[in-house]
């Protein structure tokens, strides 16, 4: 007769929830509310219970930087950013870490750039994709939550300036990414990536980009998260990893298009068993993008969204609200 497994022989079992969104502008007409003093006003129509994520993440679409009330180019509407203030915005919503690596990344230049870290630095929101030294650029963002060990990081497959930004936004470079992908995933239990790139408002995600994001998850990626389309693409389980190739919009308006205005979060949990860690589950919360986001009401949207969903996936697509609040 076998022998019962006493408590301190069975395995520890872990799990990590992080939610992750796509794009978030606190420039422009969201970057004049916060400079007058509402901080709150992005996120004002949504929020979460903190006890149901552990990680929340998104891409940070605008720099955060000082520009004596400016929040927009006055000749160049592609050309924005956020107030410094932002960054209240940011960890008062709860999020833990943002990418910084994507077109708008040196919109107000190299100083803009300096001030959006220091910002973030000061409200204790983690941040990778940008560094203030070539040397680290592409190191990535490493932490331990519940046991399980992460390295982040991120990158942009273009820019809104062909010159000046180089070493200091990390970009889609296989020679020096992959490299760095394949030591983290030595060291570490997941490995994520965010990905900035793709073709605005396609149907598809683009053929190059999901080439590159495969050749990622070989490399050893768990996670990618992908941004800048503006529109909600499906979720692709690939080898050993799981690609989201576009959460779309979040703290973003873009009226002029029906899948601009709609996209989910993807809430995705994590669990080690002993000394094996896996995606136990994949959900995804329907949102309305926007100046100030919400959930997903209409329920005809949201059988929409999950139809487009399932359409570009080959996973099941499941949607939640659990854990979120209108």
């Amino acid at each position: 007769m076998r022998g019962r497994i006493s408590k301190a022989e069975m395995p520890v079992r872990n799990a990590v929830t992080l939610l992750a969104f796509g794009d978030v502008n606190l420039g422009r007409m969201v970057g004049q509310k916060i400079i007058n003093g509402e901080v709150d006003f992005p996120f004002q129509k949504i929020s979460f219970s903190r006890d149901s994520a552990d990680i929340v993440f998104a891409n940070l679409e605008s720099q955060l930087s000082d520009q004596h009330g400016v929040t927009q180019d006055p000749i160049h509407n592609l050309i924005f950013t956020g107030p410094p203030r932002g960054a209240e915005s940011l960890v008062k919503f709860g999020f833990t870490l943002v990418s910084t690596a994507n077109n708008h990344a040196f919109d107000y230049g190299k100083r803009a750039l300096l001030e959006t870290l220091g910002y973030l630095d000061d409200e204790n929101i983690g941040h990778v994709g940008t560094v203030r030294s070539v040397e680290t650029l592409y190191e990535p963002l490493m932490f331990e939550k519940k046991g399980i060990r992460f390295a982040f990081f991120a990158v942009t497959d273009l820019m809104n300036f062909k010159h000046g930004w180089h070493g200091y936004v990390a970009t889609t470079d296989t020679g020096k990414l992959f490299p760095a992908i394949r030591q983290a995933a030595e060291s570490v239990d997941v490995v994520i990536l965010s990905v900035h790139g793709g073709d605005e408002y396609s149907d598809r995600p683009a053929k190059r980009l999901t080439a590159f994001e495969e050749q990622s998850v070989i490399q050893g990626v768990t996670i990618v998260l992908g941004h800048h389309p503006h529109v909600p693409y499906g979720v692709e389980h690939f080898g050993n990893g799981y690609i989201f190739h576009s959460l779309g919009n979040f703290v973003f308006y873009q009226p002029q298009l029906y899948w601009t205005q709609l996209s989910f979060a993807a809430k995705i949990t994590l669990t080690k068993n002993g000394g094996t860690t896996m995606v136990s589950s994949v959900e995804c919360i329907p949102l309305q993008a926007g100046y100030q986001p919400s959930i997903l009401s209409d329920s005809i949207a949201a059988v929409k969204l999950k139809s487009r969903l399932q359409l570009l996936s080959n996973i099941p697509i499941t949607l939640t609200t659990r854990g979120i609040i209108n």
